[in-house]
């Protein structure tokens, strides 16, 4: 299981959780810094920014829509967390934005802390990375995440996923019901946000660099594929580095469409990129048949919770290099 939308910036794990807070973390990840009984870590620093639960949850959730124009290049927490943090916003345009995170309880400010780590509960954590974890018979109900430096200076986060069978009562506005005692089950994604250090590439470009050089070494291997699939390959591969370059990390829920999107994809097909519009989102896709794109709608059909799939009108043409080109109109729920 990946988050293909943060492979670029942070490492990411999910595990079944057991007992104990640290059970599950990764092996070889620094050990935590965990503070006393109730008392609040220490997550004072600078740490780089990337579109993951930790900035979410610290910074993001500060921003106004016209300052997400720029992406962050880092934010800033300062102050002790048992009273409250100061978060700075740092802009690739050098814009700083300055905000305030409350201590509370697990129902009221925007965090709390406890069992040495400092939390956050269903009622401020994101439902953004439910479809790491959903199954057919695991659908989260719940959600809490935990935050707490490590011996290198990084924050880690440990996403909490809570699903259970419920007895229902009434429906009226939507189905309401009573938990299950025994049913219980708890998953959860383990992630890792690295201190900023303006002497050293961010976590995105070196990963660019780690999956060009594999993704040129899988070219030349592959010698047997037609030369014009290799350029097509080449051609997808420079526009997803150009998008990178111009618009920064993508925004995990266009991520999570292009990933569902680009996995149904026939042999064959090629996703040229992924757009919000009006109730859903624009696929454009180009193929050679017209077969492939009846099989691809049969499989998006599949890739989540869909309530309108269909061909935008008047949108197929055709390339200069004799491919088809058509737009494909998603909606989730």
């Amino acid at each position: 299981m990946s988050f293909l939308w943060i492979s670029a910036l942070v490492t990411l794990a999910v595990a079944v959780t057991a007992c104990g807070p640290t059970k599950g973390m990764p092996r070889g990840w620094p050990d935590l810094v965990l503070a006393s009984d109730s008392l609040c870590p220490n997550v004072a620093g600078r740490y780089f920014a990337s579109y993951d639960p930790i900035t979410v949850l610290m910074a993001k959730h500060r921003d106004t829509e016209d300052s997400m124009e720029e992406p962050l290049a880092y934010f800033e927490l300062s102050g002790a967390a048992d009273s409250g943090l100061t978060v700075t916003s740092v802009f690739r345009d050098s814009v700083k934005q300055t905000g305030r995170l409350q201590k509370g309880s697990e129902w009221s400010g925007d965090y709390f802390c406890g069992d040495g780590w400092l939390r956050f509960g269903d009622s401020r954590a994101p439902s953004l990375w439910d479809a790491e974890v959903r199954t057919d018979d695991f659908y989260p109900k719940r959600h809490a995440v935990r935050i707490a430096p490590n011996e290198d200076g990084d924050l880690v986060a440990r996403l909490d996923f809570t699903d259970y069978a419920e007895f229902t009562v009434w429906c009226g506005d939507g189905c309401k019901g009573i938990p299950l005692p025994g049913t219980f089950e708890t998953r959860s994604i383990w992630t890792m946000t690295e201190k900023f250090d303006p002497d050293r590439p961010p976590p995105v470009a070196r990963e660019r660099k780690r999956t060009m050089a594999e993704q040129v070494a899988a070219l030349e291997w592959a010698t047997a594929e037609p030369s014009a699939e290799r350029q097509r390959a080449q051609d997808a591969r420079m526009w997803q580095e150009e998008q990178l370059a111009e618009n920064g990390p993508p925004d995990p829920e266009k991520e999570l469409v292009r990933k569902r999107a680009a996995a149904a994809l026939v042999p064959g097909m090629q996703l040229r990129g992924v757009g919000p519009t009006e109730g859903g989102w624009h696929l454009s896709i180009e193929f050679d048949h017209l077969n492939q794109m009846t099989e691809y709608l049969l499989r998006l059909q599949g890739s989540g919770p869909v309530t309108k799939l269909s061909i935008a009108p008047l949108s197929r043409t055709t390339t200069s290099a004799g491919r088809i080109s058509d737009v494909v109109f998603i909606r989730y729920e």
